[in-house]
């Protein structure tokens, strides 16, 4: 008797578990993205959180002559040396007036490049949106590094493509490197 009920048991919970892939997936709320409301020079943007690795008071950098344009120096965070980037001018807003300017507040630390930071002066605050609140970006042309757009508090932000800025960076950074040094 008790064979014929665990294996009656048995015989259930395979018929449950068959019929459990062939049921339609159940449609789940869209969890909205987390951003980062941040002021580069003169543009007011949104990073999304899931593309930074890291975001770290800027302490002190050091400037290297003859960098790649953009390139502020480095800078030692959690024991390690990256890249500084000032972030406007590379996306083409007002780059800092060199050494002499105010220094930036803040680096976003990429996430999957974490050897590269980009300097920024302001975070302003988190932002969350969903799909449906992106919208293309016909403010401002920054090229490839904000394409898109989403509302902050009621004000229009381009929505920063993070990977992209880094992309950029590596591009320059090889081609400075193929350089001959008499070029330099």
């Amino acid at each position: 008797m008790r064979r014929a009920l665990l294996a009656e048991r048995l015989a259930e919970l395979r018929r449950a578990f068959d019929a459990s892939f062939a049921a339609p997936a159940e449609a789940r709320p869209e969890e909205p993205a987390r951003g980062l409301a941040i002021r580069a020079g003169d543009r007011r943007l949104v990073a999304r959180v899931d593309e930074l690795a890291a975001v770290e008071p800027c302490r002190r950098i050091v400037p290297l002559a003859g960098g790649p344009p953009g390139l502020l120096g480095l800078a030692g965070l959690r024991g390690r040396l990256v890249a500084v980037y000032d972030l406007a001018a590379l996306i083409g807003g007002r780059p800092r007036a060199g050494v002499a300017g105010p220094a930036p507040r803040w680096l976003l630390v990429c996430a999957e490049h974490p050897e590269i930071a980009l300097a920024i002066d302001e975070l302003e605050g988190h932002a969350r949106f969903s799909c449906a609140d992106v919208r293309p970006d016909d403010g401002v042309d920054a090229g490839e590094h904000v394409r898109e757009a989403v509302d902050v508090d009621g004000a229009p932000r381009g929505l920063l493509r993070v990977p992209a800025v880094a992309a950029t960076v590596l591009r320059r950074a090889q081609r400075g490197a193929a350089r001959p040094k008499e070029d330099r």
